[in-house]
């Protein structure tokens, strides 16, 4: 009785199958890649007469013993397509292969083309195939088939596979990518890290030498050499900001800033903020109104860091108000959320700079108002933080009017203070 893969092709080739079963006892050379098609058909000579018979249309095919042989090919990559025959399921068969789909990558779905027995589609599958069915992708051929047929059916699985790994390829391609994205921003926020260190230590002692000159130390000093030694100062305080703000930055994006998230009295924070931009007011003589009705208010966040974006809002909104404007300092709460605003009547930002403004080294200020100095980074330095705190920033504006940022925080419910909760930037 013929059986296998050999009845497989009788219906069309029925003389040309014993002149294809000699064996020389060589070894052929087979391509080795991971589109060649794996064959098990264990039964008699079914496994090599199918080989044979599939080798004109220039189909490669691997002749495997038994379906654990099949299944390392296939992790190897040293196939990509399985082509069976029903007998080679049998139990440890069946597992062997269930291990193999279960255990495929994302990208990967090996096309399993599988020879069942006459008649056996027209009712329902045995229950080891429907399971089988169910997990992978499998085309069931019912015999007799044609050799035309089941070439065309492999050639498919073929592509489909080769389609899989080219999925494969941009997969890996974008991992190496943001692997090596992730390594070279590693490198540019440790540099700056260490820069800004050693920037900071000759400033702070350019500040030391300067004190000691305007208290005289050294002599007593002209009006004009002490007026040059405040421009010496001013320009130490600025430049030491802008290394301050990348240093910050650096250490946010090396996940080096920690969050303690306590009860925050919202009251205290604002009333010792006009202190911090006392200066500034006057210099530009600026008029600043704060509100009084944020007794009681408590939020869930860390005190220093509300208290570093505030400054920073607040710095930036005298930077942009022009002389003789205004700055409001404002605070709303409801059941969940506090809300502190900060609004000024300045130039006012293009709708379509909106979100420009909170990335980093960004500026838009210098663009459409007159050149203001920094390094754009204060913005993007103080969402980051008020995210981290389960917060965020907004920003409302009208060119010719002014802005209004707001810093939500989340609200502490009343009752006995919650202990600290540190959180370290991710």
């Amino acid at each position: 009785m013929t059986t296998g893969a050999t009845r497989a092709v009788e219906e069309t080739s029925r003389g040309s199958l014993e002149s294809s079963q000699e064996d020389d006892g060589t070894t052929r050379e087979r391509r080795s890649g991971s589109t060649s098609v794996a064959l098990v058909a264990p039964t008699g000579r079914d496994g090599a007469v199918a080989a044979r018979i599939l080798e004109p249309a220039d189909i490669d095919t691997i002749l495997c013993k038994d379906m654990e042989e099949a299944c390392r090919l296939v992790e190897r990559g040293e196939a990509g397509v399985l082509f069976l025959a029903e007998e080679a399921l049998d139990r440890k068969g069946r597992d062997s292969l269930a291990t193999l789909l279960d255990n495929q990558p994302s990208w990967s779905d090996v096309p399993i083309i599988l020879l069942t027995g006459e008649d056996e589609l027209s009712s329902s599958l045995p229950r080891g195939l429907e399971d089988l069915a169910a997990r992978g992708n499998i085309t069931l051929i019912e015999r007799p088939v044609r050799v035309a047929t089941l070439t065309t059916i492999l050639r498919s699985a073929i592509r489909a596979r080769e389609r899989q790994l080219d999925v494969k390829d941009l997969v890996l391609s974008e991992r190496a990518s943001r692997r090596q994205a992730e390594e070279a921003n590693k490198a540019k926020s440790q540099f700056l890290a260490t820069m800004s260190h050693e920037l900071r230590t000759p400033l702070n002692a350019i500040a030391g030498y300067t004190q000691l000159l305007e208290l005289g130390l050294h002599g007593p000093l002209t009006s004009a050499q002490l007026e040059d030694l405040e421009r010496i100062d001013r320009s130490q305080r600025h430049l030491l900001s802008l290394i301050n703000d990348i240093l910050n930055f650096a250490k946010i994006e090396a996940g080096r800033v920690e969050v303690e998230a306590s009860t925050v009295d919202v009251h205290r924070i604002l009333e010792g903020l006009k202190e911090f931009v006392e200066p500034q007011l006057q210099e530009k003589n600026l008029k600043f109104e704060q509100c009084e009705n944020a007794f009681d208010i408590r939020a869930c966040a860390d005190s220093d860091k509300v208290r570093q974006i505030l400054i920073n809002l607040l710095s930036n909104a005298i930077k942009f108000t022009s002389p003789n404007g205004k700055i409001s300092l404002e605070c709303t709460a409801d059941d969940t959320t506090v809300k502190i605003s900060v609004s000024d009547n300045g130039n006012g930002i293009p709708p379509d700079k909106l979100e420009a403004i909170f990335e980093p080294f960004v500026q838009v200020g210098r663009e459409f108002s007159t050149g203001q100095s920094g390094t754009g980074l204060g913005l993007a330095i103080s969402r980051d933080l008020a995210r981290r705190m389960h917060g965020d920033i907004t920003v409302q504006s009208e060119l010719g009017v002014g802005s209004v940022f707001s810093l939500t925080l989340p609200r502490e419910p009343d009752g006995p203070n919650p202990p600290a909760r540190s959180r370290r930037a991710p």
